[in-house]
């Protein structure tokens, strides 16, 4: 095969340099999936009441760092609840469930929205850690408490219980990261105990990466160069 010409070799790097730059995009800024349990039309049903020292919990898993709140879907039971609906973030950091993050809405308000999307102070490291999530309404009397949005058996990740008790089925929720990238979910899976060490390694990361893009650039040089490559000369 021929040399390239300074020109087809100008082409080259013009496409190289956008798949490079549709990369950066992709790992560095474009979101992608949170974790969720999201059920069909025909497959949620509405939890037990949450009143009072009933507690409703959902363990869950994030897939990114920088978990900072979910959305819920929340239901009044009768009238419009009174007081507020709690929500606690737990972790087992190794010597016991610790409270990550605390926070707090007027019922009423809560049962306006769906989905209603809880706020929590952002937890920095918390891609493929488990959590609980723990919702209450103390101030709430039986019978105009709040209840939940569940899917069948359907999250692998968790269970929910209420009061104590395991219920059946999920939660439905959809967590939210302040910044939720192609590269911390690599970052993520890197971590994991059944990667290959080297394959763990910033090198071999950064050589598959080129080795990917330079492919890429070729097969789009070829596609869209190819016709002039095989006019004869």
């Amino acid at each position: 095969m021929p040399p390239m010409s300074a020109h087809r070799l100008r082409g080259f790097a013009c496409v190289l340099a956008l798949v490079l730059g549709y990369e950066g995009y992709a790992f560095f800024v474009k979101a992608s999936g949170e974790a969720e349990n999201i059920a069909s039309a025909s497959d949620w049903h509405l939890t037990g009441e949450v009143a009072g020292e009933i507690v409703l919990e959902q363990g869950l898993v994030p897939h990114a760092d920088g978990f900072d709140g979910l959305d819920l879907w929340v239901h009044a039971t009768g009238a419009a609840p009174s007081g507020e609906m709690q929500v606690t973030v737990i972790q087992d950091i190794g010597y016991g469930p610790e409270p990550a993050a605390r926070a707090s809405y007027p019922a009423a308000e809560v049962v306006g929205a769906r989905p209603f999307h809880v706020t929590i102070p952002r937890i920095d490291r918390s891609a493929g850690r488990f959590y609980v999530v723990r919702l209450a309404a103390p101030q709430a009397v039986r019978g105009q408490g709040i209840r939940f949005e569940a899917s069948g058996p359907a999250y692998p990740q968790g269970r929910m219980t209420l009061g104590g008790r395991e219920e059946w089925g999920d939660l439905q929720f959809r967590t939210t990261a302040e910044r939720t990238t192609i590269y911390r979910n690599v970052r993520h899976l890197r971590q994991s105990a059944a990667v290959p060490a080297f394959a763990r390694t910033d090198l071999f990361l950064a050589l598959m990466l080129l080795l990917f893009n330079l492919a890429l650039g070729t097969l789009l040089y070829d596609v869209v160069f190819g016709r002039e490559l095989n006019e004869p000369r």
